[in-house]
């Protein structure tokens, strides 16, 4: 039996006409004026596949490829579908099937896979990578988008000072700290980095009736810190460098996500298990330290209710806490202009999805016993 075949040598990418002769148990490859020989035995025939023509391997390394599937199942004595695959991707029905089940398989992966892998890696990641990332994130965030804060130091000292019992009240680490920005043209937001650093703008705090209202939004931080979200959501969102350094071993790599840190964290909101889940820890925070959770509904509606911008009174806050006027800072710098083309709805509501749930939920909370 002779079959007609393309012939490799193993060596080069060089292409020869050949015959291959079968005799008794011995198979003859004849191409180019040469004859090798090989036992039968010592040939691996590969499974078919629907549409691709036969491979033929030799002990030598080299090859002989042909579309003739018949002379080769009856030459070598192998089954027309010797395998389950070769069944299988005969049938376009199987074909399509398992096409849906990889497409079905990529999304369940990336809604439930992706949170879960970077669930388990925030938990597990050193406390000193995390931290390196918190302090590079910062200096990004000063760099493109914030300014030194223009409030009083009396009206921060409230603030920080509530934020002390706040903290004192979970177990979150002493390093846990309060950064005071101007948040520029982003306006009023409040943001956690990894590692522990809670930073709310000027503007945010003016929009609020008084500390307790801030407290509220800064426990709601506290929420995202404990449930380290915020590292959560980078590696969600820098799935890429995870992956990369998940393969390589280099740890080390993972602080190459705190180059996109400013845009995630300043841009993309938490997803709504993320807010239910810093919501619940503040109202319970809250009720902890003898504060109602209706501070948090009621800045929820001022924030509302701020979202035009709105002049700024240096005085404005002092007032709320009591405080008498004080006399003109001198000039700050001048403000950071937006971007041309960059949204100007870039405020705390922005990034915080279903506000009226939220303030339901708040309200039942504060009823609850």
């Amino acid at each position: 039996m002779q079959i007609q075949a393309d012939y490799y040598d193993g060596k080069s990418a060089r292409r020869a006409a050949a015959t291959m002769t079968i005799v008794g148990r011995v198979v003859v490859v004849s191409r180019d004026g040469f004859s090798s020989e090989y036992a039968i035995d010592a040939v691996r025939v590969q499974s078919r596949l629907r549409g691709a023509p036969r491979r033929v391997d030799f002990p030598d390394g080299s090859a002989a490829i042909t579309d003739d599937h018949a002379a080769i199942e009856a030459a070598f004595g192998v089954a027309s579908a010797q395998t389950l695959a070769h069944r299988l991707e005969s049938h376009l029905g199987f074909v399509f099937t398992a096409i849906i089940g990889v497409v079905v398989a990529m999304v369940l992966g990336y809604m439930y896979g992706v949170p879960w892998v970077a669930r388990e890696v925030a938990e597990r990641l050193p406390d000193g990578i995390e931290s390196q990332l918190a302090e590079v994130s910062m200096k990004s965030l000063d760099q493109a988008f914030f300014e030194p804060t223009a409030l009083d130091s009396d009206t921060r000292k409230k603030i920080a000072d509530g934020f002390d019992t706040l903290r004192a009240s979970t177990d979150l680490p002493k390093t846990v700290r309060l950064e005071f920005r101007d948040g520029g043209w982003i306006g009023a937001n409040a943001l956690a980095l990894p590692g522990g650093v809670v930073v709310v703008t000027d503007q945010l705090v003016e929009a609020m009736p008084g500390v307790d209202e801030t407290l509220a939004v800064l426990a709601h931080e506290l929420g995202h810190v404990r449930h380290r979200h915020s590292l959560r959501h980078l590696l969600q969102d820098s799935i890429t460098a995870l992956a990369a350094s998940a393969i390589y071993g280099d740890v080390a790599s993972l602080t190459s996500i705190a180059v996109t840190a400013p845009t995630v964290l300043a841009h993309n909101g938490y997803s709504r298990d993320f807010e239910r889940e810093a919501d619940a820890f503040a109202f319970d925070l809250l009720k902890k330290i003898g504060r109602s959770p209706k501070a948090f509904a009621s800045a929820m509606t001022s924030l509302e209710k701020a979202h035009e911008e709105q002049p700024r009174d240096p005085n404005k806050l002092r007032r709320k806490i009591g405080l008498p006027d004080k006399e003109p800072a001198a000039e700050k710098p001048k403000e950071r202009k937006r971007p041309q083309g960059e949204k100007s709805d870039f405020s705390y509501l922005s990034t915080h999805p279903a506000t009226s749930e939220r303030i339901r939920a708040a309200e039942q909370a504060a009823g609850a016993p």
